[in-house]
């Protein structure tokens, strides 16, 4: 399956028996491969053996494509201009994401960090089937490529020791203006770019800050507040005049499957259960 959105682009392969893929890659692109659950074998990058649960890969703009898949298993290439990388890499000071880095064509991550990322291709290709008008739009276009490029650059561990700092003061002060602008466009898209030039700072700031003091990244923290404003929400509301997929959609969640998994996984039940107990009160 392949996808396109604004400079974007997104292929999905499944394999139900092994299968070797080598050739050129898109000139003008970074390629950015994750590889999905396996079965009947491991993912192969150039002979290397690839970890569906950490690895990103294949992104050596100077080797060509080079992987073997198990007998069952899926990857997903996503397709980045150069031009794009670099320029969101140097606004978020990472300036270790060099061609020496680029050479390596492999890193490993966090699980939850690709996980991040695994959910937000998901939500893509789901919209790219059930909305895709809505995805088309230059807006939303611009947005995704202001959401996934920075989750890409902030999920790769820095290449060295240094990392940029705020001063203790200087950063409480900007992540209090954070929360505050957060706050005040729940109901709005918002990006970590835009965030930023709001406030006057950088994306690499932001980045740190809410990392040092919560232990996620600004935009996963919004993410956050918004599941609880709409739970608070579903406690309010009538449950006759009220459905679980207009409230979400409200708040920027356009996969209802997608934010009910999330909503569960923060509050140990479904929305719908949420707004069913306003009944009985």
């Amino acid at each position: 399956m392949g996808l396109q959105i604004g400079d974007l682009y997104f292929t999905s392969i499944s394999a139900n028996q092994s299968v070797q893929v080598r050739g050129p890659k898109q000139q003008g692109y970074l390629t950015f491969a994750l590889f999905w659950e396996a079965k009947g074998g491991n993912f192969y990058g150039h002979g290397q053996p690839l970890c569906p649960q950490t690895d990103l890969n294949g992104f050596d703009r100077q080797r060509e494509t080079g992987f073997v898949t198990p007998q069952v298993g899926m990857i997903t290439d996503i397709f980045i201009p150069v031009g794009i990388f670099e320029a969101c890499a140097n606004d978020l000071q990472r300036y270790d994401l060099d061609d020496r880095f680029l050479a390596k064509n492999h890193v490993s991550i966090l699980p939850d960090q690709i996980g991040q990322i695994k959910d937000y291709l998901r939500e893509l290709f789901w919209l790219a089937q059930h909305k895709p008008d809505w995805l088309n739009q230059p807006h939303v276009q611009q947005l995704v490529a202001n959401d996934l490029v920075p989750l890409v650059i902030q999920a790769i561990p820095i290449q060295g020791s240094a990392t940029p700092t705020l001063k203790p003061s200087r950063r409480r002060k900007l992540i209090a203006q954070a929360e505050l602008e957060m706050v005040a466009h729940l109901e709005k898209p918002l990006t970590l770019k835009e965030l930023a030039k709001r406030l006057g700072s950088s994306s690499s700031a932001l980045s740190y800050g809410f990392q040092e003091l919560f232990g996620i990244s600004p935009m996963r923290y919004l993410k956050v507040r918004r599941l609880n404003v709409v739970r608070r929400c579903l406690k309010a509301r009538d449950p006759d005049s009220c459905t679980v997929e207009i409230l979400a959609n409200q708040f920027g969640f356009w996969n209802a499957g997608h934010f009910a998994r999330d909503y569960r996984v923060m509050f140990g039940e479904l929305p719908s259960k949420t707004l069913q107990r306003t009944e009985v009160r």
